[in-house]
């Protein structure tokens, strides 16, 4: 049993006589060494690679055209896609109507930014038929739900049909029968559609003041009007939802008429000077 004893200390004085030899330390501190500096260059690398801390303040490349939206971001280091496209008749083709991430907000170099930006072909819609849709002022809401105008080209007497019933309608002068509209006729967004349409007899109304009034209430009192609006825009419109009316065609006042159906030229800009 001694002689099993000893054998057991001679090994643990041979391990610590190791363990704590100058071989063996220095080994081991070279060692240790290698694996804190590999630790030190990972961590460099990494930061580097991520540009750790570092980051940019996106611009905002709302209502630029998209090919300077692509050139401002390439002198930033960061990229531009285009991920969307909806149509728009108030802005030029292949403006910039939204980014993400939004303007001002901290992104790193090389980030993607995804712009939607206006169609550079209106896209087209197809016209609704006139069965059960031959009223003027319904069939100018359905196509104002496709964005494609309506208004009056001219008014011809009937006295067997409802005032204002659409008789057929005109696209790029061009007649366009009931039966030629339901066979499927298309238009593109923004589009103008004209309708000839019934009338009673030469009813006339009173000439409305539009001057000073936005487009949107300008619009409404004329289709109680029975009149038609016909839009002139300076460079400073963008949306008509902010135009304003400055001026018109024929004036008002003065107990001044016009023959229902008739067309009002409004004249709009975004801030008219002669408004208070």
């Amino acid at each position: 049993m001694s002689t099993f004893k000893d054998k057991i200390g001679n090994i643990g004085r041979e391990i610590f006589l190791f363990l704590s030899s100058k071989i063996f330390l220095k080994n081991l501190a070279v060692m240790l060494g290698a694996i804190v500096l590999l630790l030190l260059v990972s961590f460099f690398w990494m930061s580097s690679y991520t540009h750790h801390g570092e980051s940019l303040q996106v611009p905002s490349y709302l209502n630029l055209n998209i090919d300077e939206a692509i050139n401002q971001a390439n002198k930033q280091n960061l990229k531009v896609v285009v991920n969307d496209s909806i149509w728009s008749a108030d802005k030029p083709a292949g403006t910039v109507l939204e980014q993400s991430p939004k303007p001002l907000s901290k992104v790193k170099e090389k980030r993607t930014i995804y712009l939607t930006i206006t169609k550079f072909q209106a896209e087209e819609k197809l016209l609704p038929t006139l069965a059960g849709n031959d009223n003027y002022n319904y069939y100018a809401r359905r196509l104002k739900q496709l964005k494609v105008n309506l208004k009056v080209r001219k008014k011809q007497f009937s006295n067997k049909l409802e005032e204002n019933t659409i008789l057929y309608l005109y696209v790029d002068d061009k007649k366009i029968t009931a039966k030629e509209l339901k066979a499927g006729i298309k238009v593109p967004q923004g589009g103008m559609v004209e309708a000839v349409v019934t009338t009673r007899g030469g009813a006339r109304v009173a000439i409305p003041n539009l001057v000073c009034k936005k487009y949107t209430e300008a619009e409404f009192i004329i289709g109680g009007s029975q009149l038609s609006i016909s839009v002139i825009k300076d460079g400073s419109v963008k949306s008509l939802e902010d135009a304003t009316v400055w001026k018109q065609s024929p004036t008002s006042g003065g107990g001044k008429t016009l023959t229902v159906g008739s067309t009002i030229d409004v004249y709009l800009t975004k801030r008219p000077s002669n408004c208070n």
